[in-house]
């Protein structure tokens, strides 16, 4: 008779605590979207990443000024030909590449500190760091030429710990039906950042110089690291600012995850865990598609049909403007198609990985068999586009799969995908030898394997639960939340 009785008062609690989320929604929805503090957390997010990618692409685009022949008249009437930095095309590549030999490095890394720290500390150090050494880019460059390698190392090792810190961000901010839009909301500052940095360099360089290049972007980074301080709390618990039916709306959709403070990973299960692997393996799949169909096609089109895209920002970063507008959609999409109960969060992690590698895979090898310029720039800026529908998949899927390693598992991934930065490169320098249009092909072959596997391999793992070896964080919460009610029905009744 008792456990009867017991039992059916569970039932009412958790008939009463549906109702009360379903209430707090409700008031939530009604809040004005400027007066909801986890979207001030979405926009300084977004332009975060729009300053990391400024501070990573703005040197492409300075180099050519630095060491571009200009015409000098001597006094005696002579002209000459002169260069600031006399860099060969391998010391130039080098320095180009340094970014990316500390980027690659500290991605597991930043998992590891944003999972310890807290999110917002490591990214707002992460950012504000590689500000204040593109400050110091003009000086080291006219000192030496190993000191520029050192700085855009450095710059690389704290750009490595930025990603996966926003996993640990969202994972205190961002409700569970919210986390594809807010996070490629957030995300969409890569794109933005790519598309100012091609645009306003070149025009800053002329205007001012190269040295102004990075002491704009530099001074604009440094800014908003005072600006986030100030925003940006660890989680809602501590924001002096949120409102109480939003603070009581994203811990209700979140479990209250706050009150755990020192987290054990279960490191063997992560690496051992096929949903993980699901996740990385479509980073990697992602990441060589991207450097395929952003870097080496456009090599393609230069060395088979004579047609740089280079040689204008705007067409070179109509592919980007695509893939912000799209961006938005998918994330949209992504959380809508849940809420309305079409499709489950995994098959929503599933179909928007894969089938967006099938259509990219298909347009990729489109571009590789067309001669026509225009046609090969719609396919290019289609194919580019259609990889925003994986960030709503396999980005924010850590998430879904144990939300206190998310930023653990997505700093794995990244490790991985980056390592496609420096495959896909050299596979392709020793196949194409001599610019020809079959040799090319053969890169564009693997890269369709690559694009296929992902696909497969991201339709059979992929997962969009809590894993098991991830729940013991979760009956921790409920534990202390059945105390905690326990106790205040406790008082109420001595009352």
């Amino acid at each position: 008779m008792e456990k009867a009785v017991e039992n059916n008062n569970v039932e009412d609690n958790e008939v009463n605590h549906r109702q009360m989320r379903s209430n707090i929604q409700v008031d939530d929805a009604k809040l004005p979207v400027w007066k909801k503090r986890r979207y001030h957390v979405v926009l300084m997010v977004f332009f975060g990443l729009c300053t990391l990618l400024n501070h990573r692409i703005n040197l492409s685009v300075a180099i050519v000024a630095m060491t571009e022949k200009v015409n000098v008249t001597l006094s005696n009437g002579t002209v000459v030909e002169e260069q600031e930095f006399n860099w060969d095309s391998k010391q130039q590549g080098l320095i180009l590449s340094s970014f990316f030999y500390g980027y690659i490095a500290t991605q597991l890394l930043g998992g590891i500190l944003a999972s310890r720290f807290g999110g917002p500390l490591i990214y707002g150090i992460g950012i504000g760091a590689t500000a204040v050494l593109t400050l110091l880019i003009p000086l080291a460059a006219k000192t030496h030429v190993a000191l520029l390698f050192v700085i855009r190392i450095l710059q690389g090792v704290f750009g490595g710990i930025v990603y996966p810190a926003i996993l640990a961000i969202w994972a205190n901010w961002a409700p569970t039906y919210e986390r594809a839009f807010m996070g490629n909301i957030g995300y969409t500052g890569n794109y933005v950042g790519i598309i100012t940095a091609m645009l306003l360099s070149g025009l800053i360089s002329v205007a001012w110089g190269w040295e102004f290049i990075f002491y704009i972007f530099g001074s604009f980074g440094c800014l908003w690291y005072i600006v986030w301080i100030f925003v940006v709390k660890t989680s809602p618990e501590v924001d002096p600012f949120i409102t109480e039916i939003e603070k009581k709306h994203i811990l209700a959709s979140l479990g209250d995850r706050g009150q755990v403070k020192k987290i054990s990973h279960p490191w063997k299960n992560i690496f051992s865990s096929p949903a993980v692997w699901a996740v990385a393996v479509a980073n990697f799949t992602a990441s060589w598609g991207s450097f395929t169909l952003l870097t080496q096609l456009l090599l393609f089109l230069n060395d088979t049909i004579s047609f740089n895209l280079s040689t204008t920002g705007v067409l070179a970063a109509i592919p980007y403007m695509a893939m912000v507008c799209v961006l938005f959609v998918s994330g949209f999409l992504a959380d809508w198609v849940q809420v309305k109960g079409y499709l489950r969060t995994g098959q929503v992690r599933r179909y928007f990985t894969s089938c967006a590698f099938i259509i990219q895979m298909i347009f990729m090898l489109l571009t590789a068999f067309t001669n026509d310029p225009v046609q090969s720039v719609i396919f290019i800026t289609v194919g580019v586009a259609t990889g925003a529908f994986p960030w709503s998949g396999y980005a924010v899927n850590p998430l879904d799969l144990a939300p206190s390693h998310a930023s653990i598992i997505y700093g794995l991934s990244n490790t991985l995908g980056n390592l496609s930065g420096i495959i896909s490169p050299i596979i392709s320098g020793y196949i194409v030898t001599d610019k020809s249009r079959d040799q090319w092909r053969i890169v564009f072959y693997i890269c369709a394997g690559v694009f296929l596997f992902g696909a497969i391999f991201s339709l059979i793992f992929m997962r969009g639960k809590l894993q098991p070896w991830a729940k013991l964080d979760k009956e921790i919460l409920e534990n202390k939340k059945l105390a905690k009610d326990a106790n205040i029905s406790s008082e109420n009744n001595r009352q």
